[in-house]
C-alpha cells in the first residue's frame, strides 16, 4: 500500500483551521485483486456538514465510507481527517464513529448498556458510563426504554440505540452506512428528519451512504453522486438536482429526460438545436462556447412538461416538442406520471399535476405532444453519449 498527498505545508495548515471534522481524500484509490471499487477520487468534505454519498450498487461509496472509518485501507491515496493523514491508523484514533446498515447492537445486553459499550472498552468507569448514556438515549429520546433488550424494539428504536451508542464516543466525524434503508416508508421519513436536526445540534460532519435519491436531497448540505468507482459531481442539493453536468447525473437523481441535437443557428441569448429525428429545440446560451455545428445535449425537469393530444399538430413547425404515443399512466396523489415511447423505442416521462392531467386525460395508446418551455432546459457540460456510444440518445 502507498499513501500519498498533494497538499503542501501551507494547505495543511489551511486545513486544520477549518475544522477538525474536515475530511479530505487525495487521489484516493482502492482495488480488489482486479476491479478497481474507487479510481483516483479527490474530495473535501467541509467540517460541520451533512455530506451524502449516492449512487447504484458497486459504485464504490460504502468502500469510501470503509476506508474512512478505518476498515479499508486505500490501495493508493490519503485520507485526512482535521488537516492530519488518518492512513494506518486505527478506527478508534480517527474521531470517527460508524452506524451500520444491521445496526450491530448486542442482543444479550440492555439498551443503556449497549450504549455504554464503547465507554466500557475505554477503561470508563460504570457510573461515568452509564450517566453518559442515560445522557445520549435522553438525546435520542430512549431513555424510558434503558432496560429493555433489542429485541423488544421496534426497528425505529434499535436504529435510535444504534446512533446513540455511535456518537457517545464523541466523535469529530459520524459515519452513516444506509442506516435508513431497513425502515417502512413512515418511519424513514421520521427518521431523516431526525438526523438532520441532530446533525444540526451537535455541529459534527455526518457521511451518509444511500442509493435514494429524495434521501440525499433532503438530508444533504453536499451531495456526491458516484458511478463505477468515480465522482460524477458534488454540489449542494440544489445544484446536483436543477443544473446536473452530466446526463448520468441528470437521469440518476432528478430523473430528467435527456435529449441531444446538432446547433443549426445562433439567435441572441438561445441556440437552435435539431435532433437525428428532426425535432427542434431551443437552448438558452451558457458561459460555455457553442458554436453551429457543435453537438449539445440538454436535459429537461419532469415536472416542467405539458402533455396533451397531438391532434393535427405539424411536428416540422414545433418547437421543444416530441411526439410519442403513450406507453403507461402511474397516479401518484398530486401529480400523474406519463410514461410515453417516441418511435416505440425511447422513453420519455412527464410528470403531470393532476388538475392538468384530469382535465384533459391520456391513456395507454394515445399519440401526445410533451412541450415546455426554454426556461426549462439545462444545458449540459458533456454530451450524452449513452444508446450503444450514439451521441444522439433521447
Amino acid at each position: 500500500m502507498t499513501s500519498t498527498s498533494n497538499i503542501d505545508a501551507n494547505d495543511a495548515v489551511a486545513v486544520q483551521s477549518e475544522g477538525s471534522g474536515q475530511i479530505r481524500l487525495v487521489n484516493l484509490t482502492k482495488t480488489f485483486g482486479n476491479t478497481q471499487a474507487v479510481a483516483n477520487v479527490s474530495l473535501t468534505i467541509p467540517h460541520g456538514s451533512y455530506c451524502c454519498l449516492i449512487g447504484p450498487s458497486g459504485c464504490g461509496k460504502t468502500t469510501i465510507l470503509r476506508m474512512i472509518a478505518g476498515h479499508e485501507t486505500p490501495t493508493s491515496g490519503d485520507i485526512l481527517i482535521g488537516g492530519t493523514s488518518v492512513i494506518g491508523q486505527p478506527p478508534v484514533n480517527r474521531g470517527t464513529a460508524m452506524m451500520f446498515q444491521s445496526y450491530a447492537l448486542f442482543p444479550h445486553l440492555t439498551i443503556l448498556d449497549n450504549v455504554a459499550f464503547y465507554l466500557k472498552m475505554r477503561g470508563v468507569k460504570k457510573d461515568e458510563r452509564r450517566r453518559q448514556a442515560h445522557e445520549m438515549l435522553e438525546r435520542v429520546q430512549l431513555d424510558h426504554l434503558k432496560e429493555r433488550m433489542p429485541a423488544q424494539l421496534s426497528g425505529g428504536q434499535q436504529q435510535r440505540v444504534a446512533l446513540a451508542r455511535a456518537l457517545i464516543t464523541n466523535p469529530k466525524v459520524l459515519l452513516l452506512d444506509e442506516p435508513l434503508s431497513a425502515l417502512d416508508e413512515f418511519l424513514r421519513l421520521q427518521m431523516r428528519g431526525e438526523l438532520k436536526s441532530l446533525q444540526k445540534e451537535l455541529g459534527i460532519t455526518f457521511v451518509h451512504v444511500t442509493h435514494t435519491q429524495p434521501e440525499a436531497i433532503a438530508l444533504a448540505d453536499m451531495v456526491v453522486v458516484m458511478d463505477n468507482g468515480t465522482i460524477e459531481q458534488a454540489g449542494t442539493a440544489l445544484e446536483i438536482f436543477n443544473k446536473p453536468e452530466t446526463p448520468y447525473v441528470a437521469r440518476f437523481m432528478g430523473a430528467q429526460n435527456v435529449l441531444t441535437g446538432k446547433v443549426d443557428a445562433m439567435l441572441a441569448g438561445s441556440a437552435h438545436l435539431v435532433s437525428h429525428r428532426g425535432e427542434k429545440f431551443e437552448i438558452p446560451l451558457t458561459k460555455r462556447s457553442t458554436e453551429v455545428g457543435d453537438t449539445v445535449s440538454i436535459s429537461i425537469r419532469r415536472d416542467v412538461i405539458s402533455v396533451k393530444k397531438a391532434s393535427d399538430t405539424d411536428p416540422a413547425a414545433a418547437v421543444n416538442t416530441v411526439f410519442g404515443v403513450v406507453d403507461s399512466t402511474e397516479y401518484q396523489g398530486n401529480f400523474v406520471k406519463v410514461s410515453l415511447k417516441i418511435d416505440g423505442v425511447d422513453t420519455f416521462v412527464a410528470n403531470i399535476s393532476d388538475a392538468e392531467y384530469f382535465s384533459e386525460t391520456v391513456g395507454p395508446g394515445d399519440r401526445v405532444m410533451a412541450s415546455w418551455k426554454t426556461a426549462g432546459v439545462h444545458v449540459l457540460s458533456k454530451v450524452d453519449t449513452d444508446s450503444a456510444g450514439s451521441p444522439y440518445a433521447i
